[in-house]
């Protein structure tokens, strides 16, 4: 590598992409068009949110270096910037394909595989990706919050704290952990593992979380139907009353009814709540 090319990986480092991009289109007339140029100027030009032009520069390089699986990686996460998500599969079936033992390629798959319904595959190269990575926190959190959105909140807690054991302060994992103790029922140790999430970062938004583990939802629901009228209760009675003179189908329902609101005014002064 020349040491322009190098000045553009450093840049890259740096975050600097806008001159690493600028530096990478300026030096083709004083470079050869190897792979490795092609591959850090795609790289560059993605940074920049220029996709188009960054999968270009990585067709450009598989042409000279066909089956090369970091640039089948770049362009299967170049395309699934893009949202072309079908495209994208191809290449990175083929990455893993070529070297089946680098954890991000796999992780890149499942990613790809979930977001077509392919859920099986998801899981698998998901799981795999952690297991060839297992000190990296992402991809026990990314595998969980897979497994979580299929309805396995017991193994998504499992992976969140294996996350944790690699990165104690992971964010992301105490949210997840949150949302997998919330699905189990286990409210109190959801609702300190969302404290935890938001204290690392005050930023994370879960709404729906939010109202599972608000003590107060429950109270507020209990609220409204103490507060039921009495005269309503009083009248549902009579009701089932005269409809189990026709029909015990009738009168059932209406009698149940009518025991809402006493049986939530009693709930409500259990609790110490004013009714």
């Amino acid at each position: 590598m020349t040491p322009e090319a190098r000045k553009v990986e450093a840049l890259l480092h740096m975050g600097r992409a806008e001159e690493a991009a600028s530096l990478a289109e300026s030096l083709p007339e004083r470079e050869a068009p190897t792979p490795e140029f092609l591959r850090l100027r795609g790289r560059a030009l993605r940074a920049t949110g220029r996709l188009f032009d960054a999968e270009g520069s990585f067709r450009d390089a598989l042409a000279l270096s066909p089956g090369d699986a970091g640039l089948l990686a770049d362009l299967a996460t170049t395309l699934l910037g893009q949202k072309r998500h079908r495209e994208a599969l191809a290449f990175a079936r083929e990455a893993v394909s070529a070297k089946p033992d680098v954890a991000a390629y796999r992780a890149l798959l499942g990613v790809l595989a979930e977001s077509l319904g392919m859920d099986e595959e998801a899981a698998r190269e998901l799981d795999a990706a952690r297991s060839l990575a297992p000190g990296e926190a992402d991809l026990h959190v990314t595998y969980g919050f897979h497994v979580l959105r299929q309805g396995r909140p017991e193994v998504a807690e499992a992976a969140f704290r294996d996350a944790l054991k690699s990165e104690p302060n992971c964010a992301e994992a105490f949210h997840g952990l949150a949302r997998a103790l919330a699905q189990r029922g286990q409210k109190p140790e959801a609702r300190l593992a969302w404290k935890d999430a938001l204290s690392l970062d005050p930023t994370l938004t879960d709404l729906r979380l939010q109202r599972q583990l608000d003590p107060a939802a429950e109270g507020d629901v209990v609220d409204k139907l103490a507060a039921m009228p009495s005269w309503l209760s009083v009248g549902l009675a009579v009701l089932g009353m005269a409809g189990g003179l026709v029909t015990p189908l009738i009168a059932l329902p209406l009698f149940a009814a009518a025991l809402v609101g006493p049986a939530a005014r009693l709930w409500a002064e259990r609790r110490g709540e004013p009714t």
